[in-house]
């Protein structure tokens, strides 16, 4: 089921988290989990505008399962990509590298984090396992 969909760019980043802060507490997201999922969800949306052109296509939905389900969160650019290597990179990545503690942090917020990458843009998947309702 679809929960939100939302075309964004640097002008509407906040009204964009909380839209989605107020979807993930509706499927009864709440605490450190909440706070965990919205900072993953936000690394990704200010990636996908300093580094993927500007803007975004963020979709949230809930997959059902056993016990439960999961939440999750979808946010493509048009940019050119990630390299390799920074996706590659397990460590945090020193203070004087370019970039990366997005996707670092990310990893280490969310339940699974998928990037889909290349020269036509990043998709990148946030998921957060939820209890049933």
């Amino acid at each position: 089921m679809g929960l939100l969909k939302v075309d964004f760019d640097e002008s509407c980043l906040v009204r964009t988290r909380r839209a989605v802060l107020a979807c993930a507490r509706a499927q009864g997201v709440t605490g450190e989990r909440l706070g965990d999922f919205l900072s993953a969800v936000n690394e990704c949306l200010v990636n996908a505008v300093e580094h993927g052109g500007g803007r975004g296509r963020l979709r949230l939905w809930r997959e059902d399962g056993p016990g439960g389900g999961r939440l999750v969160c979808e946010v493509a650019d048009d940019g050119d990509g990630i390299p390799v290597e920074v996706l590659k990179r397990e460590s945090l990545p020193a203070a004087s590298a370019p970039g990366g503690r997005g996707i670092w942090l990310m990893r280490r917020l969310a339940d699974e984090v998928v990037f889909l990458t290349g020269p036509g843009g990043t998709t990148v998947r946030i998921a957060l396992e939820v209890a049933g309702s």
